[in-house]
């Protein structure tokens, strides 16, 4: 009996000393990691005030490669909000909501799962390093546990998952835009836009990368055009465009289009009707016919041929980014790649192959000098 005694008496000290050093524990627990981006301020932000991304960066992806991932409310911003699914355990059901945006700053979210505590949050601060040409990111995992003297004990290991998912995403949100293009479009006024499709001639050329010779290139094919409209007593309807194939190292390969007023139209007496691409027939080998093509042909991508340079074309239906600039034309390859980084850090997806090839209209007044005509800029995307 007095063994017993002595033994519950053990415990009660055991349990008075724990109580004791839970009370002395902090109510409140904080961990934060950093890492060094070279990456624009602008270009993080609006990768983390989202979670189009989220995804591809998020350090739960390390313990549950297969997370499944559902997004509800705004597309940023704030009550922007991610839910996931996992059969991990250490991974469970949860969800992050953003509470609070401060552009170029910080965004804070508020988490929802099974650890312990409550006002979970994480809160990822940006901020310019002393060298200007990179940002240190800082993401900090906060939560309460108030006077639950177990969570106290238990928030002697936040360094367990809530640090490794900090530094987790921290990591794989470094090593994804390192893959972006890294400039700053935080000037450039870029928004999303409709766009209906509409029916097009145009000539694929190509040119070396100098302004003066692009513009002999372009002045040839919109010539080449021009004789077509007379034939098929189609009009133009709209600004010249430029939709761009590839911006190589020495060469630009493009076509020069313009938009016409129907989508049918009459040449040498028979009629045509202009359509999305269609595939040519193939011959008995299983390749396209290498005859020579003529008027109502396909060509390899499926145009619809109207002369040996002129091709016809219903044009892209769908959404694109826009901007609208006014400035020199040799500006126009870095709008095209800022709308780049802008669609990557947004979570748009782009392929730049077909009808979705990026694209501008030259929208100047006739005589207006080279450094300051007008043009719309396109990037299509499927968001």
């Amino acid at each position: 009996m007095l063994r017993i005694f002595e033994m519950l008496v053990a415990l009660l000290i055991v349990l008075v000393l724990a109580v004791l050093v839970a009370l002395v524990l902090p109510d409140h627990g904080h961990v934060e990691r950093r890492v060094e981006m070279p990456s624009p301020t602008r270009q993080v932000y609006d990768t983390i005030n989202g979670f189009r991304r989220f995804q591809q960066y998020t350090g739960l992806r390390a313990f549950d490669p297969a997370l499944q991932t559902t997004l509800s409310g705004p597309e940023a911003g704030v009550n922007a909000k991610v839910s996931w699914t996992s059969n991990v355990p250490k991974v469970g059901n949860g969800s992050l909501t953003i509470v609070k945006s401060t552009q170029d700053s910080d965004v804070t979210m508020a988490l929802e799962n099974d650890w312990i505590g409550t006002n979970k949050t994480y809160t990822i601060t940006i901020t310019p390093s002393p060298k200007g040409r990179t940002v240190y990111v800082t993401e900090a995992y906060d939560v309460d546990y108030g006077w639950n003297l177990l969570w106290r004990f238990g928030g002697l290991y936040i360094n367990g998952d809530p640090s490794a998912v900090v530094q987790g995403t921290l990591a794989s949100l470094a090593a994804m835009m390192a893959g972006f293009p890294n400039t700053d479009y935080t000037n450039q006024d870029i928004s999303v836009v409709d766009i209906t499709a509409k029916p097009l001639l145009l000539v694929n050329t190509q040119a070396p990368r100098s302004l003066d010779e692009v513009a002999d290139a372009t002045e040839a094919a919109r010539e080449k055009i021009d004789a077509v409209l007379k034939k098929t007593g189609l009009t133009q309807t709209g600004a010249m465009m430029t939709i761009t194939t590839e911006w190589g190292d020495e060469n630009y390969t493009f076509a020069v289009a313009v938009p016409v007023s129907q989508a049918s139209f009459t040449l040498d007496g028979k009629s045509y009707t202009i359509d999305a691409p269609v595939p040519p027939p193939e011959d008995a080998e299983g390749g396209a016919s290498d005859q020579p093509l003529v008027a109502g042909d396909r060509d390899k991508k499926g145009l619809l041929v109207v002369d040996p340079d002129v091709r016809a074309v219903l044009w892209y239906q769908g959404v694109a980014l826009y901007t609208e600039y006014t400035g020199s034309a040799a500006q126009l390859p870095l709008v095209r790649l800022n709308h780049k980084a802008y669609a990557e850090t947004h979570g748009y997806r782009f392929s730049e192959s077909g009808l979705n090839r990026p694209w501008d209209e030259d929208v100047s007044d006739p005589g207006v000098a080279d450094d300051q005509r007008t043009f719309r800029v396109y990037l299509p995307i499927t968001r």
